[in-house]
C-alpha cells in the first residue's frame, strides 16, 4: 500500500499542469484593449523574462494594413542588455506568385535594426493584410529591464510609394535575470 502511495505522489509531483494561452498576436480586439489602434506595428510576445546569456525570439507584425506594397521598419533595443543574433523574413509579402525583397541592417553598437521588405516586380502589386514582417532573435548580455520599440523611421507604403498611416505601435518589455 505504501508503494502505491509513493508512486502516486511521485507521479503527481512529476506532472506539470499545462496552462492554456489565448494570446494571439493578430487579435485586433486585444491590441485595442492594450491601447494600440490599427493599422499598427506590434511585437509578439510583448513581455519576456529570460536569464542572462539566453536567446529569445520576437516576431514583428503588421496589423490591418490596406493596399500595402512595402515596409521600412526600425527597431530600437538596449545595446547594453541585448544583442541581435538573427533577423529572418516574415511571410507578409510571400504569396504563390511573388518572393519579396528583404534587406536588413543590424547595428548592435547603436541598438538598431533596419528592415526593408516589399514585393519584387509589378508596381501595382499590393495587399490588404495582417501578417509577419520579420522574426528577430536576440541574446541577452546583461541583467536588468529593457524594451524593444519601433523607431521613428518606420514606414508602410502603397504601390505608389505613398506612406500609409500607422496609428499604433507596440513594444516588448524584457526582464533579464
Amino acid at each position: 500500500m505504501k508503494k502505491i502511495v509513493y508512486i502516486t505522489l511521485l507521479l503527481l509531483m512529476a506532472c506539470e499542469i499545462p496552462t492554456e494561452s489565448y494570446e494571439n498576436p493578430l487579435d485586433v480586439e486585444a491590441a485595442g484593449d492594450n491601447g494600440i489602434e490599427t493599422p499598427a506595428l506590434v511585437f509578439f510576445p510583448d513581455e519576456i523574462t529570460v536569464t542572462s546569456g539566453a536567446t529569445f525570439t520576437v516576431f514583428v507584425y503588421g496589423l490591418m494594413f490596406d493596399n500595402l506594397a512595402g515596409s521600412s521598419i526600425q527597431v530600437e533595443f538596449d545595446k547594453n542588455r541585448v544583442q541581435v543574433s538573427s533577423v529572418i523574413k516574415g511571410d507578409i509579402f510571400v504569396d504563390s506568385q511573388n518572393e519579396p525583397i528583404f534587406f536588413t541592417e543590424l547595428n548592435n553598437e547603436n541598438g538598431l535594426i533596419n528592415i526593408t521588405t516589399s514585393f519584387l516586380g509589378s508596381d501595382s502589386t499590393a495587399i490588404d493584410v495582417t501578417g509577419s514582417i520579420a522574426q528577430l532573435t536576440f541574446t541577452t548580455v546583461a541583467t536588468g529591464a529593457s524594451t524593444l520599440t519601433f523607431g521613428s523611421q518606420c514606414e508602410m507604403v502603397n504601390p505608389d510609394d505613398e506612406a500609409l498611416e500607422i496609428k499604433g505601435f507596440g513594444e516588448v518589455s524584457i526582464t533579464t535575470n
